[in-house]
């Protein structure tokens, strides 16, 4: 999601990782209505950025069942460890949310009924 970034559109984005695009999924500032969904962590409201990591839990246990759950959310903590330490190697200041209502961050992004929310990172400059 992103708002007051130079050089993109506001708006909900995807990002694909086989060809490192951007797609953009809803025009617009979406950052209020994300904050309101993570209980009202007004904060995420006044980042210029956030992002959101989603899963899609089929295409990790299709291949190993239950246990490819563990293997997402570990994914999951990777990957938001290395937003994190690039906020700060950029200077940014980022805080992880796992905070949120799961129905309605999925609707706020207009997300895939597939594609399950995991943490919000707002982004932006620290004060």
């Amino acid at each position: 999601m992103v708002r007051k970034v130079k050089g993109i559109e506001s708006g909900v984005y995807y990002y694909h990782p086989t060809n490192y695009a951007l797609n953009l999924i809803l025009k617009g500032d979406w950052q209020n209505s994300l904050a309101k969904a993570c209980f009202a962590q007004m904060f995420i409201a006044d980042a210029p950025l956030s992002i959101v990591i989603t899963a899609e839990y089929e295409r990790t246990t299709g291949k190993y069942g239950e246990r490819g759950i563990r293997y997402v959310h570990m994914e999951a903590g990777h990957v938001g460890q290395n937003i994190c330490l690039q906020a700060v190697a950029l200077g940014l200041g980022n805080v992880p949310i796992g905070a949120f209502r799961d129905d309605e961050v999925p609707r706020v992004l207009n997300l895939p009924e597939e594609r399950k929310p995991l943490y919000v990172f707002p982004i932006g400059y620290s004060g």
